[in-house]
């Protein structure tokens, strides 16, 4: 017997139909931005590395310098990557 059966039935007095629906996520809430920092695709390349707490690149031209160098360096506009990582590796590609 569907709403509309029971709604029409010469014999109901009062039909009170309720719909709920699931709670409400994230319209009530301010926008946030994610978290992402200025070496976004760094963190996330297969060629950094992890050094006393700091983010190194350790990319194949950085290597032929001898050892990791800081992200700002790597990154800086004569570095060795470059501002648009030139040598972005990530594991997804493969």
């Amino acid at each position: 017997m569907s709403g509309y059966d029971i709604a029409t039935a010469p014999d109901t007095a009062i039909v009170q139909l309720v719909f709920t629906s699931p709670p409400c996520v994230g319209h009530s809430k301010p926008m946030e931005r994610a978290l992402v920092t200025s070496f976004r695709a760094c963190e996330l390349c297969t060629h950094s590395t992890a050094r006393a707490g700091r983010l190194l690149c350790d990319s194949p031209a950085v290597r032929l310098t001898g050892q990791p160098e800081a992200l700002d360096v790597a990154r800086a506009p004569a570095g060795s990557c470059g501002p648009n990582a030139r040598h972005l590796d990530m594991p997804g590609w493969h």
